[in-house]
C-alpha cells in the first residue's frame, strides 16, 4: 500500500509539473509546432534510438559471452528492450534494474550475472553523464548567463550521480575484503553473502572488457545526440547544432533518474525549456516542453518493442 501511494505521489508530482509549464507557455504555438512535425524526421530520430537499443544489446551479449554464457543476442536485445520500456515508467529508471529477470527467463542466466553485466557499466555510465553534463556547462556558459538557481540543483545532482557512480564501481571492482568489510554491517546483507560474492566475481570479469564498454558508450552517446537533433529539425529547430544536442543530452538527462517522478516526468521538460530558452531558441520555453515530450515519445515508441518481453 505504502509503495502504491508513493508511485501515486511521484507520478502527481510529474503532472503537476507539466501542469505549470503548460500554463506558462503559448498553446498556440504548441499546436504549430505538432501540427508542422515532419514525420520523416521523427522517424529517422526513431531509427537512432533505435541503434542505440542494438548497441546497448550488443554489450550485454558481449558481457554476458566474455562470461562464459552461450546466449542469444536476440534474448539480449528482448530483455534489454523490455529492461527499457521498464525504465520509461518507473522512478529513477529502476525499471532498468529488471533486465537480469528479463534474462533469466530467456536464458536462463543467473541474476547476479545479469546484474554484473548491468551494474558496472551503469556506475561508468553514471561518471561519464556527470563528466559530459560538467563540460556542458562550461561550454554554454561562455555565451549564457547561467543563474545560480540553476547551476546549484545541476552541481548538486552531478555530485550524487557522481558518488553513485564511483560507489557502484568501488562496490564491483575493488578486493572483496576491502567493500565487504563495510558492506556487511548493513543489515540483511549477510543473507545475501553468496549472491554477493558471485555478484562481485562476475563483476570483475567485466572490469577486462573496459574499453569496449567505453567505446560503445560513446557511439551511444552519439546516436542519441543525433536522435535529439532529428527531433529538433522535425519541429523546426534550427538554432542549434550537434555539437549543442551531444552536450545537452547528459545535462539533461541525468535528471530522468532523479526518483522524484517517473522517469523525470516534468523534471526533463522543465530542464529542457529552460536550456532552450537560455540559448535563444526562438519560444524556447514552449519548443523547449514540446521538444522533451517527443523526445520522450520517439523513445517509448522504440522502447515499445520490448512491451512483449515484459509480459513473456
Amino acid at each position: 500500500m505504502e509503495k502504491r501511494t508513493k508511485k501515486i505521489s511521484q507520478i502527481v508530482i510529474g503532472l503537476a509539473i507539466l501542469a505549470l509549464l503548460f500554463h506558462e507557455i503559448d498553446l498556440k504555438a504548441v499546436e504549430a509546432a505538432l501540427s508542422g512535425l515532419d514525420l520523416v524526421f521523427f522517424g529517422l530520430a526513431a531509427l537512432a534510438y533505435l541503434c542505440y537499443n542494438l548497441l546497448m544489446s550488443y554489450r550485454l551479449y558481449y558481457l554476458l559471452v566474455k562470461m562464459g554464457h552461450t546466449v542469444r543476442f536476440r534474448h539480449a536485445l528482448s530483455a534489454h528492450l523490455a529492461g527499457m520500456i521498464a525504465s520509461d515508467v518507473t522512478p529513477g529508471r529502476a525499471g532498468f534494474f529488471l533486465v537480469p529477470y528479463f534474462l533469466k527467463n530467456r536464458t536462463g542466466c543467473g541474476i547476479s550475472d545479469g546484474m554484473a553485466a548491468i551494474l558496472a557499466p551503469q556506475g561508468i555510465e553514471f561518471i561519464l553523464k556527470v563528466s559530459g553534463g560538467f563540460l556542458g556547462l562550461l561550454f554554454f556558459a561562455v555565451s549564457i548567463d547561467i543563474s545560480m538557481a540553476v547551476l546549484v540543483p545541476l552541481c548538486v545532482g552531478g555530485i550524487v550521480f557522481l558518488s553513485a557512480g564511483s560507489v557502484m564501481l568501488w562496490v564491483l571492482w575493488t578486493g572483496e575484503s576491502h567493500s565487504y568489510r563495510l558492506l556487511k554491517r548493513i543489515p540483511y546483507l549477510s543473507r545475501f553473502e553468496e549472491d554477493y560474492t558471485n555478484l562481485k566475481y562476475k563483476s570483475l570479469m567485466v572490469r577486462r572488457s573496459v574499453a569496449v564498454i567505453l567505446i560503445i558508450y560513446f557511439i551511444c552517446w552519439f546516436l542519441l545526440a543525433i536522435q535529439w537533433m532529428l527531433v529538433g529539425y522535425a519541429i523546426g529547430i534550427t538554432r542549434l547544432n550537434l555539437l549543442a544536442y551531444f552536450l545537452l543530452h547528459p545535462l539533461i538527462t541525468i535528471l530522468r533518474f532523479v526518483p522524484l517522478t517517473v522517469s523525470g516526468l516534468g523534471l526533463m521538460e522543465g530542464a529542457t525549456a529552460l536550456m532552450f530558452s537560455l540559448l535563444g531558441v526562438p519560444q524556447g520555453i514552449t519548443i523547449g516542453v514540446v521538444f522533451a515530450l517527443l523526445v520522450r515519445f520517439n523513445m517509448i515508441l522504440v522502447d515499445g518493442i520490448g512491451l512483449r518481453g515484459v509480459f513473456s
